[in-house]
């Protein structure tokens, strides 16, 4: 794809619309607003995910430690925990997997708490994240009346995507665990869309008003890292846009598994 190309299929969608593409066989890159930073949405679980990965193989954490989920943590909208009654005892292998695969709200707030915010902001910064900032947990109108919000890049998500791939994230065990949860990814209806939701693609997507995401490794013949970012756009039809530059990239590079 030439970048005249994409910026034609930009040029119509309102907003601000950040793209980041990179080719894992040739290293060939598509950029638009890359470097640009937007509010995160549900995006911001994959490094969160990420990092409570890291603490794990530090031994400060463990995949099979308990967090006790109250009724009063459970919030709104996506995941599971939300229609489970009563105190539940979740591990943390577990609410990673229903943080990343059903988006799960209760179980990211339970993952922040897990490892603390002022260390999430830290660690962020130590991943090689600058503009990528965790500040509040999510549905927390006390912290987003204050302005507090959280952001991502999208060269900075394609960053730690492109490391999970390589198997550059802590170590190759840590990052195969990494995509391969990932790769049970249950939303599926952007970068997956129009290239078939079983083919093998390890996505994350976020959501919230005029907002939509979607973060992926994109397993082609030659494969791809994809972020495509908005804020203050329509949302039906950036994600048409998402599908099918989605599409033409993966013709390009051969159909994968």
């Amino acid at each position: 794809m030439e970048q005249k190309h994409l910026e034609e299929l930009i040029k119509p969608l309102k907003g601000k619309i950040g793209f980041y593409y990179e080719n894992m066989t040739d290293g060939g890159t598509l950029t638009y607003n890359s470097s640009e930073v937007f509010t995160a949405a549900s995006v911001i679980k994959v490094p969160l995910f990420m990092y409570i990965a890291k603490l794990v193989n530090e031994g400060k954490l463990s995949w099979d430690q308990q967090v006790i989920v109250r009724d009063e943590d459970k919030k709104p909208s996506c995941g599971a925990l939300l229609s489970l009654s009563g105190d539940i005892k979740v591990d943390i292998e577990s609410l990673c997997r229903l943080m990343i695969t059903l988006s799960d709200n209760t179980a990211t707030n339970m993952l922040i708490r897990a490892a603390g915010m002022e260390n999430l902001r830290k660690g962020f910064k130590d991943m090689g994240l600058s503009k990528t900032e965790i500040q509040r947990e999510l549905f927390d109108d006390s912290a987003s009346a204050a302005g507090l919000d959280n952001y991502i890049c999208p060269e900075e998500i394609a960053m730690l995507l492109k490391e999970v791939y390589r198997r550059e994230f802590v170590s190759p065990d840590i990052s195969e665990k990494i995509e391969s949860v990932m790769l049970l990814q249950q939303i599926r209806h952007k970068i997956p869309g129009y290239i078939g939701r079983k083919k093998k693609i390890a996505n994350k997507t976020g959501e919230d008003s005029n907002t939509t995401h979607d973060a992926a490794i994109v397993f082609a013949q030659k494969p791809f890292v994809l972020v495509i970012t908005s804020n203050d756009t329509d949302v039906a039809e950036t994600e048409r846009f998402i599908r099918q530059v989605a599409l033409e990239l993966y013709r390009e590079n051969g159909e994968g598994e």
